[in-house]
């Protein structure tokens, strides 16, 4: 499979992970599974917003099931795959869980504290390289897909997989904070680790 992703969304990929390692990490080393949660839980709530609900009727992390993201979600777990192929990251079919589960570390972030901590930042990222939200969602997902290959080596590729399947999900059918409302993590939880 090929990957059919624009000049503009390649760029924008390349900001998403420096977003991601800027706002996770001290330097580069962030928690791997945080990272890919996060940056797939970006890429699934922008999806969500490009459905165009009225998200502001609803109460944040409230679970909005819906037809298009049913429809349109499986494209970024495509996307995630092919990119790992591409780069010769081998997975283990009878490791992947896909969307129903992940298993290895729990991300240090819940669903609307890594949204809270980059949404904002994320929509300027999709506006500044002139993206809709789903060609914005494409490049995020580009961007989780090079975090599980960066991650590969110190957590397998399964794993890196399976956390960003299920973060997809997370953030396509959850319904995110307001871009006012800002979720702090718990002070006694540490949000990142040095590899």
């Amino acid at each position: 499979m090929s990957l059919l992703i624009t000049e503009k969304q390649n760029q924008a990929a390349g900001d998403f992970v420096d977003l991601i390692a800027g706002r996770l990490g001290s330097g580069r080393a962030i928690h791997p599974e945080t990272a890919i949660a996060s940056a797939a839980r970006i890429s699934g709530s922008l999806l969500l917003r490009s459905f165009g609900f009225d998200l502001g009727s609803s109460e944040p992390g409230t679970a909005l099931l819906s037809n298009e993201a049913n429809e349109k979600g499986p494209a970024l777990i495509s996307l995630l795959g092919a990119f790992l192929a591409e780069n010769q990251v081998s997975l283990d079919p009878t490791k992947l869980r896909g969307a129903t589960e992940h298993r290895g570390t729990e991300p240090n972030l819940t669903t609307l504290e890594s949204l809270s901590l980059l949404q904002a930042e994320a929509l300027a990222v999709a506006a500044r390289h002139s993206l809709s939200l789903q060609q914005a969602a494409e490049a995020a997902a580009l961007a989780t897909a090079f975090i599980v290959k960066e991650c590969s080596a110190s957590i397998g590729g399964e794993v890196g997989f399976n956390v960003a399947a299920f973060g997809f999900v997370e953030g396509s059918k959850t319904v995110p904070p307001r871009l006012e409302e800002v979720v702090k993590p718990p002070a006694s939880k540490p949000w990142y680790k040095v590899w």
